[in-house]
C-alpha cells in the first residue's frame, strides 16, 4: 500500500536530483530515504528513477507516479491549511503581497494593527510588481493580494476582486526644476526627462510622461529608471532632473519642506486603481478578514485626506 510519505519522499528526490540532498531536505538519513524510494518501486513493481552518477531523474514510471501524487499532495497540504485557519485567529498566520501603492498607503498601517492585537499571530508580506502580486495568489504562496485591478482579468472565476478607493497621483519633481517655470504642463514638455518610477501596468503606456519605453511582450511600461518603490524614487528625483509620481498624502512631509513640488500636470487617468485579489474557492482565514477590515478602514480615510492635499495643490 502506498503511504503519503512514500510521495513525499519521491516529489523530494525527484526535486533534488540527489539522495544526500533529499534525505537533508527531509531531516532524515541517506539509507531511510533509499528504502523507502524502494518500498515504492517495489509496490509498483517498476524503476521509477534512474540512478546514475551525474544524479537522479525520474523515469517515465516516477513521471507518471509524480505527476499524480504532488497533486495529492498539494490538497493535503490545503486540507491542513483549510482546518488550521479555523483555530483561534491569535495562533494562525496570514500572508499577503502588495503592489508598489498600497505598500505605501494601507499595507503596513492595517499589517501594523493586526499583529499588535494579536501578537502571536505569524505574518509575511511581500511587496512586488502589479503582475506578480497575482501570479503568488495563483501559486498559492499569499491568503491575499492587493494590486493594480487593470491587470486582473475580471472574467476569471477562479478570482475574487474587491475594489479599494482610488486615489489621485500628482507628477512631481525637485524645487528649482527648469519644469516649474512652465503654469501648465504637456505630456511633451515632461517626456525630455527621465522617470524614476516602478514599471507600470499596460494602461500607463502612451499616457505616462517621462522617459519611458513599452515592454513588446507583456505591454507594461518600463521607466528609464526603474525602481522598486516609490520613496527611493523620491530620493532620486531630490537630487536630479528626474520627475517621478505618487498619491500627494505620501509626499505631504517633503511638499511642506519644499524640497519637491507637484507639477502642473494633471489627467483624468492619473489616479491609483488597486483593490483585493484573492481565490475564491480557498477559504479566508479570520486574520486575513480582519486584515482586509483594517485595510478598508484605513483606505477611507486616506481617500479623504488625499482629496484635500489635492485640492490644496491645485486650488
Amino acid at each position: 500500500m502506498i503511504k503519503l510519505n512514500h510521495l513525499v519522499h519521491a516529489r523530494a528526490l525527484a526535486t533534488s536530483g540527489n539522495f544526500r540532498r533529499a534525505a537533508e531536505s527531509l531531516n532524515m538519513s541517506q539509507p531511510a530515504l533509499s528504502r523507502s524510494i524502494g518500498k515504492l518501486e517495489d509496490y509498483f513493481g517498476v524503476l521509477l528513477f534512474d540512478r546514475q552518477s551525474g544524479g537522479v531523474t525520474p523515469t517515465i514510471f516516477g513521471e507518471v507516479v509524480l505527476k499524480w501524487g504532488n497533486p495529492i499532495l498539494s490538497d493535503l497540504g490545503e486540507l491542513e491549511r483549510q482546518v488550521m485557519i479555523l483555530r483561534d485567529l491569535d495562533a494562525g498566520q496570514f500572508a499577503v503581497s502588495l503592489a508598489p501603492s498600497p505598500a505605501g498607503l494601507s499595507g503596513p498601517i492595517a499589517l501594523a494593527e493586526l499583529v499588535r492585537l494579536y501578537p502571536n499571530l505569524r505574518c509575511k508580506t511581500n511587496v512586488r510588481l502589479w503582475h506578480l502580486v497575482i501570479d503568488e495568489v495563483f501559486a498559492r504562496h499569499v491568503d491575499l493580494g492587493i494590486c493594480e485591478l487593470s491587470i486582473v482579468d475580471k472574467t476569471d472565476n477562479r478570482l475574487s476582486i474587491e475594489p479599494l478607493p482610488q486615489h489621485s497621483v500628482v507628477f512631481y519633481c525637485r524645487r528649482g526644476h527648469p519644469l516649474l517655470s512652465k503654469k501648465s504642463l504637456s505630456k511633451a514638455d515632461i517626456d525630455p526627462y527621465s522617470l524614476a518610477s516602478p514599471i507600470l501596468p499596460p494602461r500607463a503606456a502612451n499616457v505616462v510622461p517621462g522617459k519611458t519605453e513599452v515592454d513588446k511582450d507583456t505591454g507594461y511600461l518600463v521607466p528609464s529608471i526603474e525602481v522598486d518603490n516609490l520613496d527611493l524614487a523620491r530620493q532620486v528625483v531630490e537630487g536630479s532632473d528626474t520627475i517621478s509620481w505618487n498619491t500627494p498624502l505620501q509626499l505631504e512631509p517633503w511638499l511642506k519642506k519644499g524640497t519637491v513640488k507637484a507639477l502642473p500636470f494633471r489627467k483624468p487617468w492619473m489616479v491609483l486603481d488597486y483593490g483585493f485579489v484573492y481565490l475564491r474557492q480557498r477559504m479566508l482565514s479570520p486574520a486575513t478578514k480582519a486584515y482586509m477590515q483594517f485595510v478598508r478602514d484605513i483606505e477611507d480615510d486616506i481617500a479623504i485626506r488625499n482629496r484635500a492635499l489635492m485640492k490644496h495643490l491645485f486650488q
